[in-house]
């Protein structure tokens, strides 16, 4: 079995870096007017990524060649893992999109730049509630005039919400769907809801049979959950999947087997981690006694029982919070 340690990244490439299914996810959730742009048989998957190295915990990203109105162009599609909206995704789209077109400049410097289609997927636990136009991010744009408008980078992104409380609806082929459920059954946080969820992708694997292809898209869904869930609740899936399929579950069982053995690694890189999350902690609390110089120090205990990826990702947004609400939404309650 193959080791890796970022599951959203891996579960995403996959299934979308299959052409086939990124394929049958444009036909099935872009708007009609921009599918008729697109030959989606000129669909060519890319080998580049754009994440930064510190954002891979919260990003995966893959590029997707194909022609748009007969001309040569780019999709872009984005997977944001945070458990809430990132209102800095426009940003980063940018910049990844700059680096595309950087790219193409280096090819031919004077030649037109090629057409990005932006396209963001997003899997929170809270529903998607930033706005898709990029301008909307600069500070009084509302009450711009004009000719002041100019100066600001106009775009908009398809944006894709499989949280939970989004409504949107899941769609698609087999392995599609199976994805989407799954990326969905993250964000849910009703154990009895999860659990329903999990055994109605789990059946969709059983009645679709073996196959080598299936076989790998099943022990990825495995691993997937395995980092999704606590130990003990891991063990009881085992035993809610024999109410579908002996077999699942005893493949479960394996799987789990070799996940014990790396467990021990996982203990060693734990100790690690604990160390570096101490150290966050306190320049985390530094950092916000100096924005905020009024918060309550009773705010340093709750800062205490955030995770590594949460301590990451409230360093991220830290840079943008304008007032001590913002920062109240990070801390448990």
């Amino acid at each position: 079995m193959e080791k890796f340690y970022n599951p959203h990244d891996r579960f995403f490439k996959e299934v979308l870096g299959n052409v086939a299914n990124t394929q049958a996810f444009l036909e099935t959730y872009l708007p009609p007017e921009v599918l008729q742009t697109i030959d989606v048989g000129t669909i060519q998957a890319e080998k580049d990524s754009f994440i930064e190295q510190d954002l891979k915990e919260f990003y995966a990203d893959l590029l997707f060649r194909a022609n748009i109105r007969n001309r040569e162009a780019y999709v872009y599609i984005l997977l944001e893992h945070k458990s809430y909206s990132d209102y800095n995704v426009g940003v980063q789209l940018l910049r990844y999109m700059s680096a595309i077109w950087d790219k193409e400049i280096k090819k031919q410097k004077n030649r037109r730049l090629p057409l990005i289609l932006p396209i963001v997927l997003y899997q929170g636990k809270e529903k998607w509630g930033v706005s898709t136009q990029f301008a909307d991010r600069i500070e009084g744009v509302e009450t711009m005039e004009g000719s002041l408008k100019k100066a600001i980078p106009h775009f908009e992104y398809y944006l894709y919400d499989f949280s939970s409380n989004s409504g949107e609806e899941i769609k698609g082929p087999d392995d599609l769907r199976l994805y989407l459920e799954t990326i969905r059954m993250a964000s849910i946080k009703d154990p009895e809801k999860f659990n329903e969820a999990y055994i109605r992708i789990t059946t969709v694997f059983v009645t679709r049979g073996e196959t080598e292809i299936s076989d790998q898209l099943y022990e990825t869904f495995i691993h997937y959950i395995f980092y999704l869930t606590a130990r003990e609740d891991f063990l009881r899936l085992i035993q809610l999947t024999r109410t579908v399929s002996v077999e699942r579950s005893e493949r479960m069982q394996t799987i789990a087997e070799w996940l014990k053995q790396e467990g021990m690694e996982k203990g060693l890189i734990k100790g690690r981690e604990e160390g570096r999350e101490e150290g966050r902690e306190e320049l985390l609390w530094k950092q916000k006694t100096k924005k905020f110089p009024q918060i309550p120090s009773r705010y340093y205990e709750k800062l205490k029982a955030l995770t590594i990826d949460q301590l990451d990702t409230l360093g991220l947004d830290l840079i943008d919070m304008r007032s001590e609400e913002e920062l109240k939404r990070h801390l448990p309650m």
